[in-house]
C-alpha cells in the first residue's frame, strides 16, 4: 500500500479517529536529539511578541519539511 493510499484512507476517517491516528503516529516517532531550554523558549516568545522575527504558516512549515525530505 502506498503512502498516498494510506493518506486517502486516513483523510476519510471521522475527526476523532484521525486525531487518534495522528496522536499514535506522533508518539511513534523517536525523541528529538536536541533539547530546548525554558530560557530559549521564553526568548523566542519574547522575539515573536516584539515583532523581531517573521512567523510562517503551518503550510509553509509543511512544504519546508517535505522539501528537506526530498533531498
Amino acid at each position: 500500500m502506498s503512502l498516498a493510499e494510506i493518506e486517502k484512507q486516513a483523510a476519510a476517517l471521522p475527526v476523532e479517529e484521525r486525531a487518534a491516528l495522528a496522536s499514535f503516529l506522533l508518539h511513534s516517532l523517536p525523541e528529538p536529539d536536541h533539547d530546548v531550554s525554558d530560557e530559549e523558549v521564553a526568548e523566542r516568545v519574547r522575539q515573536v511578541k516584539a515583532g523581531e522575527v517573521d512567523l510562517i504558516s503551518f503550510e509553509e512549515l509543511r512544504r519546508g519539511v517535505f522539501a528537506d525530505r526530498a533531498r
